[in-house]
Formats: structure tokens, C-alpha cells, sequence
């Protein structure tokens, strides 16, 4: 069965074949909608199951009756009756900058050419030489495009692309002098992966900054320069794109580029009711001709008569109705995060050892964390035996309050393929956090998966569920189970589920974090750090609980310590 990322992409050729056929502008960015809500909705299975797919944002009966096809057979009829008049292959020619629909059209029914293949082809023995429109200027841009476009084929996680993002920033900063430099678009979102980066700068001398960024030694080519942008190809085929204006447009142009591109629809939609039009030039009114501009992004939002949307939340579904009604919640921030319960130190297979581990949270400015070292059943290599775990909380007593911080004994338990645990009640009653994970035995099937994480969920001593999906972002989506039965369980006993913030997992992933919010789970934001450098993955899983617009009062340790600790007692008081 389709996932809903698959299913996403789907709709999103739908659309743009319909736009290549000359359907209407109204029909075809339905199913753009549709794809943008589909994405960042909970599972399409469990919810049309729960009678629910019709309920989601912009899926009405005609494009419901699509997604049923996917989910039941991987195709569509809307989509076979699109491919019977242009080959699936024409996205790709679709994928290279400067090609639009109206473009792509001709180049398929005039010169056969739809696929990239096909269009290298073209351009190396010069049969487009001559076409009205496309002179040595247009084809030179579509070769560097065609390099871009092989370069976003494999999207980038989110760790890989701040890091990217800050040495970008720290070579402009050494530059010609600015204002103002953030990055913006589905980076400054969250998104768990990204295609390229936007950076935003205010500058009296646009130009300079553009010039400069283009001479940067780690671009591979440039494939745009301009007064205002520039945008750079790296050699592992990552695209960074600058855009600079005057400071006084600051807040107009992030909130333009930060995105994403249906919640900006959205925006201009309401925009336009109101005789207004949103650009990243400042807000126009359509009547009398004068332009709003803002030097900060609120104020963008406030003259549309809108509460701010943090940019985590622009993601196209139901935030610019609520921030209209003055409805959206305050997802937590950063510093709401009094502790981590989540890190390994060299007691298993941590790099650094307790006491610096430790300290290094004390640093952090947290007033408690866990040490979770993993049970034994990962290994006798490096996990701790029942014998290893006493002596592991003896010396964390012994520690006791020196680097002025709490450290709550717990470990990272195995979650055996039953359902039971790697440790027995006797020695998971001594810890003060257990977090029970799935390691091991990923393909059992659906319904045992299932029963394996509602019988750890029932554990009494369980306070937390530990990366729940068990997915990587590169190379495994996750092990399957019925997600609403597992979230309802959560919350009947009071389990946790954690937010994983290591930079390969990002697990649960927000639109389940969404779901399981409507059941009455809790959540933790953790690290899972194995080295001390790694303690700055909390900023990731916050990140992606904002994503999933959870406040402060949804993340367990984000609640003093009491409260931490009477939410353990609770449950293994009622077993």
C-alpha cells in the first residue's frame, strides 16, 4: 500500500498534467492542496478506516475517490487518462528550471521530447537551435538547470542541510556588509528533508552580497545571477538560493520564501478578498495602490488581520483558519525544555563518559536528565545486565548533586517481539525513567507488531515509548502497526510517546505526533545523544514537535520535576 508521501507525489503529477492538458487554474491546484494536505496528514489507511479521509482539508468526493484507487491498487483513473497524453517521464523535463507546463507541452508534442534524457539529447546535437523563444541564453539556463535538477533528485535531511545552511551564512557574514541573514524556506520550517536552502539578506548593496556569494569556493556552478539572487550548485548537486533586498522589506521577504507554497496560497487568497496582494516587495493595496512594508515578519500577518503563524506551522493545512480566529495554539519553544531524558554515555555504547555527560547537561542549563544507557539485550558488547544497571545507579548516587543538576537513573529498554521486556519488573521498578524501544525483529506483521507495542504501553513500569516508528530517513520508512489502536493505548495508560530528535530518526515524524495529540497522548522531546556533541539534537525534536503545533503542556519534560515524577507514579500506581 502507498504511503502518504507516495500518495502526495501522485497527486502532485495529477496536478501538473492537468496543467499541461489546459485544465483550469482552479481544478488543477485543487489537487496541489490536496497533495500538501495529504502529506502532512496521519496515515490515509487508519483515517479512511475512521471514515475520516473526507474530513481532511480540500479532499472532496471526486479527489477522495482518487486516493481510495491509490490505496487500493497504486493507481488512478484520472491519472491513466493524464498519461495517455503525455508520458510519466515529462516531470522530469517539468523538474528543470526556466520549463514550464506551457513549455513542456510544445517540447513533447512538437519535438517528441519528454524525458531528460530526451532533452540533453536535444540540446547536444542543437535540433533546438531556432525555435522561436529558446536562444543560446535560454538553453545555456535549462543545461544549468538540468544540473540542478539531478541534484535535488536525492533530498537532503534536515542536520545535513543546517549544517550546510550556517557554513553558507558564515561565508556571506566574512562578505560585503548586510543587515540582516537567516535562512528561510522548508528549512526554517522543519521539514525533515529538504530539496535546497533559501537564504534571506537585507543589504543596501544587493548586488555586492549576490557577486560575492557566487564566488564561493565551494560552488560547483552558477545557475542564476542576478542583482537581488543568486543561486549556487554545490558538488554533491545541492542547490543554495540567496535572495537579498533593502532591510525595510525584511519581514515581507521571509515570509514570502519561508513557505511553503500552499500555506502562501492560502495567505494571498485571503489577501485578495480584503482588495490586497502579498508579495515579498510588501503588501499592495489593489484599490488606492499604496504598499505595506514590514520590517518584520508579525507584521505581515497583522495587516491581514492575522494572528503570527510560527513558520513550523505554514504547512498548508488548517493554520491560516485558525490564525484568522485568533486560534492557533503557542507551540513550545526551546527554553520551555527543562531536561533530556534520552542519551547514552560509555556505560554502553555512549562515546563520552557519565560525569561528562552529566556535566555537559548541567551546561545546558537543564534542572534534569536521564541517563538511558540500552538494556542488555542488545548485546553483551555494550549493554548493561541487571548487575551492570545497579552499579551504573550506585555511582549516579554517588555523584548524587555535584554539577548541580538531577540525574534520574533509567535505561533504553529492549521491547522483546511479544511485547515484554528485556528486563524484569523487579529491576525496571529501581529506575526512575524506562524507555521502551523497538530494536530488533522489525518485519512481524501489522497486528503483531500492534500487540507488541499496546502489551509495552500496558507495562506499568513504561513511561516512555522510544523512537515509535523505528524509522531512519535514509533507508527504512518504519515498521507498520495500527497507529490509532497504539496511540489509544498510549493514552489509556499514560505512556509517553517520544519525539527522537537523533538527526537520522526524527521519530514520531509530526503528522503522527498530529494524530496522536487527538487521542490525549504526552510526549517527550529527547536527544537519544551518544556523545555529548549530540545533546544538540533536543533542538531538532522541538523543532518537530512545533511542526506538530504541541505547547509545553504536551511535552513531559518540558514540566517540573514533580510533575515529571508524579506523572511516573500515576501509572505504575494504577497497575
Amino acid at each position: 500500500m502507498l504511503s502518504n508521501a507516495q500518495i502526495a507525489k501522485k497527486l502532485l503529477e495529477i496536478r501538473t498534467l492537468m496543467e499541461m492538458a489546459g485544465e483550469t487554474f482552479y481544478k488543477y491546484t485543487a489537487f496541489e492542496r490536496a497533495a500538501a494536505t495529504v502529506e502532512n496528514a496521519a496515515p490515509l489507511a487508519d483515517l479512511r478506516a475512521a471514515g475520516e479521509l473526507l474530513a481532511l482539508p480540500g479532499i472532496g468526493k471526486s479527489i477522495g475517490a482518487a486516493i481510495e484507487q491509490l490505496l487500493d491498487t497504486g493507481g488512478a483513473d484520472a491519472l491513466d487518462e493524464l498519461y495517455q497524453q503525455f508520458p510519466p517521464t515529462i516531470l522530469e523535463v517539468l523538474g528543470v528550471s526556466g520549463i514550464g507546463a506551457k513549455t513542456a507541452a510544445m517540447l513533447w508534442k512538437e519535438h517528441g521530447i519528454g524525458a531528460l534524457a530526451d532533452l540533453e539529447a536535444a540540446i547536444a546535437d542543437g535540433r533546438l537551435a531556432g525555435i522561436p523563444r529558446l536562444g543560446p541564453k535560454t538553453i545555456e539556463n535549462w543545461k544549468r538547470g538540468i544540473l540542478a535538477y539531478k541534484g535535488r533528485l536525492h533530498r537532503t535531511p534536515l542536520a545535513k542541510a543546517l549544517r550546510i545552511a550556517h557554513e553558507a551564512m558564515a561565508y556571506l557574514r566574512a562578505g560585503p556588509p548586510h543587515d540582516r541573514l537567516v535562512y528561510a524556506g522548508s528549512l526554517r520550517r522543519q521539514e525533515v528533508t529538504v530539496g535546497d536552502i533559501d537564504l534571506v539578506c537585507t543589504a543596501n548593496d544587493a548586488r555586492a552580497i549576490t557577486t560575492y556569494f557566487a564566488r564561493w569556493e565551494r560552488a560547483h556552478a552558477v545557475v542564476a545571477e542576478g542583482p537581488t539572487k543568486t543561486s549556487i550548485w554545490l558538488e554533491d548537486g545541492f542547490q543554495i538560493d540567496l535572495r537579498v533586498l533593502p532591510d525595510h522589506l525584511y519581514g515581507n521577504l521571509l515570509q514570502h520564501f519561508t513557505g511553503s507554497r500552499e500555506h502562501n496560497v492560502k495567505v494571498r487568497e485571503h489577501a485578495v478578498r480584503k482588495g490586497l496582494r502579498v508579495s515579498e516587495n510588501g503588501i499592495l493595496n489593489l484599490e488606492s495602490g499604496d504598499v505595506t512594508t514590514c520590517a518584520h515578519e508579525a507584521g505581515v500577518y497583522a495587516a491581514l488581520g492575522m494572528q503570527f503563524v510560527p513558520p513550523e506551522l505554514r504547512s498548508g493545512l488548517d493554520e491560516v483558519d485558525l490564525a484568522l480566529r485568533g486560534e492557533l495554539p503557542e507551540p513550545i519553544e526551546l527554553a520551555d525544555v527543562r531536561g533530556d531524558f534520552h542519551m547514552h554515555c560509555t556505560w554502553s555504547d555512549g562515546r563520552d563518559s557519565l560525569e561528562e555527560m552529566i556535566a555537559a547537561c548541567a551546561a545546558r542549563g537543564y534542572a534534569y536528565h536521564a541517563i538511558s544507557d540500552h538494556s542488555w539485550g542488545r548485546g553483551s558488547t555494550y549493554g548493561l545486565d541487571p548487575q551492570r544497571l545497579r552499579e551504573q545507579r550506585a555511582r549516579v548516587t554517588e555523584i548524587g548533586g555535584r554539577f548541580n543538576i538531577r540525574t534520574l537513573c533509567a535505561s533504553e529498554v529492549d521491547i522483546l517481539p511479544d511485547g515484554t521486556l528485556d528486563y524484569d519488573d523487579e529491576v525496571l521498578a529501581q529506575l526512575d525513567i524506562v524507555i521502551a524501544s523497538i530494536h530488533t525483529a522489525f518485519n512481524v506483521d501489522r497486528d503483531a507488531m500492534t500487540a507488541r507495542l499496546i502489551r509495552a504501553c500496558e507495562n506499568p513500569f513504561v513511561t516512555i515509548i522510544g523512537h515509535p516508528t523505528g524509522r531512519m530517513l535514509e533507508g527504512f520508512a518504519g515498521y507498520e502497526f495500527d497507529y490509532d489502536a497504539v496511540f489509544a493505548a498510549a493514552a489509556r495508560t499514560g505512556t509517553a510517546l517520544e519525539i527522537d530528535g537523533q538527526a537520522m530518526r526524527l521519530d514520531l515524524p509530526a503528522p503522527l505526533v498530529r494524530r496522536a495529540k487527538q487521542f490525549g497522548v504526552r510526549f517527550t522531546t529527547d536527544s537519544d545523544a551518544h556523545g555529548i556533541a549530540d545533546l544538540a539534537n533536543l533542538e531538532l525534536a522541538v523543532g518537530q514537535a512545533r511542526r506538530a503545533a504541541l505547547t509545553k503542556e504536551d511535552i513531559v519534560n518540558a514540566w517540573p520535576l514533580d510533575e515529571v515524577l508524579a506523572f511516573v507514579a500515576r501509572k505504575r500506581n494504577c497497575a
